[in-house]
């Protein structure tokens, strides 16, 4: 069954955990690559004004909220829902079966401090995770075809980008073609936590009232 809520014209996925599991699954039997992002506000936001951001999210195999207040202002927020978004519970179930799979992982991120920190806590978490090569865009000095090379070089079945949004959703659309691993996860600036600090909290509070105005914006322009 398809589930699908409405975010400013964009259709995003708003499966259970284990429904979006289950799709994941089945793209192990396709020969074609995936792409899952984990959908923020932010990102939903920069579509407004963002092209390439918009048809990225578009265009996606398998779209998974990242944020509570997404189903909160898209009117979805059943109570297992909100749970599941609040303590990202797919991200956990995702490399809790790919450590188990033996999956091999390529890192992709803006700078090597936050590549270093993301890889020291998510191996706190899965010591056993297969992370074969990774590489900091912020080391490439002239065109990306160098990220390109190396990532493929490494033959990794999955893609995990830590890259902030916009410039994920710009890398993945200049070079999606050219990426020969099965899955691309796009995480964005995920923190890597199962519960947000208070920082984060506050400012997804201000994430949410952007997002609603701008969802009542839209509405109006659809229906006059």
């Amino acid at each position: 069954m398809i589930k699908k809520i409405d975010i400013l014209g964009i259709q995003l996925d708003d499966y259970t955990v284990r429904e979006a599991i289950r799709q994941v699954e089945a793209f192990s039997e396709e020969n074609v690559p995936k792409v899952i992002e984990r959908i923020s506000m932010q990102m939903i936001m920069e579509t407004e004004q963002d092209p390439v951001v918009r048809e990225v999210l578009s265009s996606l195999d398998l779209a998974v909220i990242g944020e509570k207040e997404i189903l909160e202002v898209a009117g979805a927020k059943t109570m297992q829902r909100m749970k599941e978004t609040e303590e990202n519970d797919f991200f956990f179930e995702f490399f809790k079966r790919i450590e188990r799979n033996r999956k091999r992982l390529f890192l992709l991120g803006e700078t090597e401090e936050k590549n270093e920190k993301f890889k020291q806590w998510i191996l706190e978490e899965y010591p056993k995770l297969l992370i074969e090569g990774e590489y900091a865009l912020e080391n490439c000095v002239g065109d990306l075809e160098a990220v390109i090379n190396e990532l493929n070089a490494a033959t990794p079945d999955i893609v995990v980008s830590i890259l902030p949004t916009p410039r994920q959703e710009y890398f993945f659309a200049e070079h999606r073609d050219k990426i020969n691993a099965k899955v691309w996860y796009g995480l964005g600036e995920f923190e890597g936590k199962k519960k947000r600090s208070v920082k984060k909290t506050l400012r997804n509070l201000l994430h949410r009232g952007r997002l609603k105005n701008s969802m009542e914006k839209y509405e109006k322009r659809m229906n006059p």
